[in-house]
């Protein structure tokens, strides 16, 4: 597996890190992962051992930080879900002119909301696969201080266990503009694999649910007992599930 890290820049010019793994022939397929709220494309460390995974079925894996995460330039507080989704266009376009093959997107958590949010209005993604995603945001995202509360020019001052983070008040009223019964409909037909722990007390399982009954395509779902948000003791099941799933779509692809 060859292994490269590099940047690329955004829509609006800052400088996007990303890490590539290329499989030892000519990729089948090509994989596009988006991390969750406050991750990074690392992925607690687990991003090799996946990637090993991802070549193993012949595929090429794009890992990147959003803007004002990780090792990308900005500043976390400017993070919207509009601006979310500009960088994995920005990401998109970079992956189809390095390659032609089939492109998947991967989002975990809040990057499988920027996920929909992009693949509803790009036509030349091949399917999807959600990990643990929100799609009822506001509810997801202000049990405590709801968002008719928050006052337009109030920065969110917030906090969780990676300790205290500030987000500009535009982050709430940026999820407002979004609608993901619409984005679903976009998708239209789209393979797409949904994978959340039924133990999630960040995002409910039925956000899973939600999606899986509004695709208009083919949804393999999965609630995985015992599963919390970050399937801390359930990531190997998550991978197994996501790579049978990947590999199953291969074939039925090639018997086109």
């Amino acid at each position: 597996m060859f292994c490269d890290k590099y940047y690329i820049p955004n829509q609006e010019g800052s400088r996007l890190a990303c890490l590539l793994f290329l499989p030892a022939e000519k990729p089948r397929f090509q994989l596009v992962a988006a991390h969750g709220f406050r991750g990074a494309k690392e992925n607690s460390g687990r991003i090799e051992g996946f990637a090993q995974k991802v070549t193993a079925l012949g595929g090429s894996l794009i890992a990147f930080d959003f803007a004002g995460s990780g090792e990308s330039e900005g500043s976390f507080s400017d993070m919207t879900l509009t601006r979310q989704a500009g960088d994995l266009q920005a990401v998109i376009e970079h992956a189809l002119e390095r390659e032609k093959s089939p492109l998947i997107l991967l989002g975990r958590s809040f990057g499988g909301s920027t996920v929909l949010a992009a693949a509803a209005r790009e036509p030349r993604v091949t399917a999807l696969v959600l990990w643990s995603t929100p799609v009822f945001l506001t509810e997801t995202f202000f049990k405590v201080k709801p968002h008719e509360l928050i006052l337009p020019s109030e920065p969110l001052r917030l906090s969780d266990d990676k300790g205290p983070f500030t987000l500009n008040p535009g982050f709430a009223q940026d999820l407002l503009r979004h609608d993901f019964t619409e984005y679903l409909r976009a998708i239209g037909n789209k393979p797409m694999l949904v994978i959340h722990g039924e133990k999630d007390t960040d995002v409910d399982p039925k956000n899973a649910r939600f999606v899986a009954e509004q695709a208009l395509g083919e949804v393999e779902l999965h609630i995985v007992p015992e599963a919390d948000h970050r399937f801390t003791e359930h990531h190997p099941l998550r991978d197994q599930i996501t790579m049978q799933w990947l590999d199953s779509l291969l074939m039925r692809m090639a018997g086109r």
